[in-house]
C-alpha cells in the first residue's frame, strides 16, 4: 500500500513536470524523452497516465488515497480517453444517440449489472446491492459534465472488481456507450473474412492461415468444404456478379470492388465453413455437454434488442461482445430460452431432487455470474469450462439449488476436492469440500 501511494504522488509530479514543461530545463524536448534520461522505473504507461489524470480529478483522488492501483487507474484512464471525444457534445449525442439517457443508463444500470455479476449475484434486499444503487443514484444526478459522472463511475466500478474483471467490465461499458462502433467493428470483420487452403509444395501437408494440417486432415477439411461451397444459395449471385464484372471488363487477377461485389474464393471458403459448422452443431451429432447439445449461447437483454440507449452489449459464451444487429439475426430462426434476472443479477428459479443442476439451471448460473468463475483470484477468462459445485453436498442434503450451487473452472474446482482448500467466493463467501464455512482466522 506504501509503495502504490509513493507512485501516486511520483505520479502526480510528473504530470507537474509535464503542465510546465519543467523538462525543458534539462534540455529534454518530452517529458519521455526526460523520464528516459533519469533512469527510473516509470514507463510510458505511467507517463501517459500521468498526463490524463490532470483532468481526471476523481480518478488522481482514488491512486493518491490508495482505493486504486496504478494498473488499474491506467485500464480506467484508457477507457475514458477513448470516450473523451465523443462525449459532451454540443448536439447532445453520442454515437448517434441521445447523450444524457446513454450516461444515465449505463452508469445506473450497466455498473451496477457487471458489479452484480462480478459477485455471482446479489438478492434484491442486499445491503451491498442496496448501497451499491445508492451510489450511482447519486453520481448520475451529479451536476458535472458527461466525462465526470463517467468518471466516477468507472472508478466504483473499478473498486468492487477484481483487476482480472476489470478489462471486460470496462468493454462492456464503453461498447454500451458506442454500439456503432462495435457495429463497424464487427463489419470490418466481415469484409476482411478469409479462410485459405493450399497444398504444401513439398506434398507434407496442407496449409492455412495460421496453422498446418497433417495430410488426411487436409483432405478432409478440402473435401469438407467442396460440398459446402457446392450448395451454398449464394452461389447464384456470386455467378451473376461475376458476369456483371466481365461484362464491364474486370479479368481473373483484378481486384474486386471492396463493396457489393461478389465473394472472392478465399471468402466463400469461409462462409463454407461457417455453414459446415451450423449444420454440424444443429445435427446433435456431438452428444451433450452440460446435459444439452452444444450451441451459441448469447446474454443479452431485452432493452438491448430494441436498441434502448446505453444497454449493454450482448455477450457470446467465449466472452466476445457482439453487435446487437447479429444478435437479432440470430434471433428470427434460433431456439431461444428466456431468464428473468432481479435488480441484483439473480436468476429466479426454484430448487429440487435432482442430483445435478437442470440444463436451464446451468445456463441461468452462466447469466448470473457471466459465465465466469466464481472462485475470488481466479484469472481464467470467459470460454473455460464451468463445474457447477454443490456447496452442501446432494448426498447429505439431497436437494440441488441454485443458491447453494457455484460455478467453479476445473481447477479452482480441484483445489477445493482434490487440495482440500478452503476458498474465498468473489462475493465474499467462503466454503470447503464440506460446505459454507465462517471466513478463517487467516486468508
Amino acid at each position: 500500500m506504501l509503495i502504490e501511494r509513493l507512485r501516486g504522488s511520483l505520479l502526480g509530479r510528473l504530470a507537474d513536470v509535464d503542465r510546465r514543461n519543467l523538462f525543458t530545463l534539462d534540455g529534454a524536448s518530452t517529458i519521455g524523452t526526460w523520464v528516459a534520461q533519469q533512469q527510473t522505473s516509470v514507463d510510458r504507461g505511467e507517463i501517459t497516465l500521468a498526463r490524463r489524470l490532470a483532468a481526471l480529478p476523481g480518478l488522481e483522488a482514488a491512486i493518491k488515497n490508495g482505493r486504486l492501483s496504478i494498473e488499474v487507474a491506467g485500464r480506467v484512464g484508457k477507457a475514458l480517453a477513448k470516450l473523451r471525444p465523443l462525449v459532451d457534445r454540443p448536439d447532445g449525442l453520442i454515437d448517434e444517440q441521445p447523450g444524457e439517457a446513454v450516461v444515465t443508463a449505463v452508469v445506473v444500470d450497466g455498473v451496477r449489472q457487471l458489479v452484480c455479476q462480478a459477485l455471482g449475484g446479489l438478492a434484491d434486499d442486499d445491503a451491498r446491492l442496496l448501497g451499491l444503487m445508492a451510489d450511482l443514484d447519486q453520481i448520475a444526478g451529479l451536476q458535472v459534465s458527461q466525462i465526470g459522472r463517467l468518471e466516477a463511475a468507472f472508478v466504483l466500478l473499478a473498486q468492487h472488481l477484481e483487476p482480472g474483471q476489470l478489462p471486460h467490465a470496462l468493454g462492456m461499458l464503453v461498447d454500451a456507450l458506442l454500439p456503432n462502433e462495435l457495429e463497424k467493428r464487427a463489419e470490418d470483420a466481415h469484409r476482411n473474412r478469409r479462410f485459405a487452403l493450399t497444398r504444401n509444395d513439398d506434398g507434407s501437408g496442407w496449409r492455412v492461415s495460421q496453422g498446418d494440417l497433417d495430410l488426411e486432415c487436409g483432405e478432409l477439411l478440402d473435401t469438407f468444404l467442396r460440398a459446402e461451397m457446392a450448395t451454398d444459395t449464394d452461389n447464384p449471385v456470386d455467378t451473376a456478379g461475376y458476369e456483371q464484372l466481365r461484362a464491364d471488363g474486370w479479368q481473373t487477377g483484378d481486384e474486386l470492388p471492396v463493396c457489393e461485389g461478389p465473394r472472392s474464393l478465399p471468402q466463400r471458403r469461409h462462409d463454407a465453413l461457417k455453414l459446415g459448422l451450423r449444420r454440424y452443431l444443429n445435427s446433435g451429432v456431438t452428444g451433450l455437454r452440460d446435459k444439452i447439445a452444444p450451441h451459441l449461447s448469447v446474454i443479452v437483454s431485452v432493452e438491448a434488442l430494441h436498441d434502448a440507449p446505453g444497454t449493454l452489449p450482448p455477450v457470446a459464451a467465449s466472452g466476445l461482445r457482439l453487435p446487437r444487429s447479429l444478435v437479432r439475426r440470430w434471433w428470427c430462426d434460433s431456439a431461444v430460452t428466456r431468464f428473468l434476472t432481479s435488480m441484483g443479477a439473480r436468476v429466479t428459479e426454484t430448487s429440487h431432487t435432482e442430483r445435478t443442476l437442470k440444463a436451464h439451471e446451468r445456463r441461468a448460473k452462466h447469466v448470473e455470474t457471466g459465465g465466469q468463475c466464481q472462485g475470488a483470484g481466479c484469472r481464467r477468462g470467459h470460454g473455460q469450462p464451468l463445474i457447477p459445485h454443490h456447496v452442501d453436498p446432494w448426498a447429505k442434503c439431497g436437494t440441488t439449488s441454485l443458491a447453494d450451487t457455484v460455478m467453479l473452472c476445473e481447477q479452482t474446482h480441484h483445489d477445493l476436492h482434490v487440495g482440500k482448500k478452503t476458498l474465498r467466493l468473489k462475493d465474499g463467501r467462503w466454503l470447503d469440500e464440506h460446505g459454507w464455512v465462517t471466513r478463517p482466522a487467516r486468508e
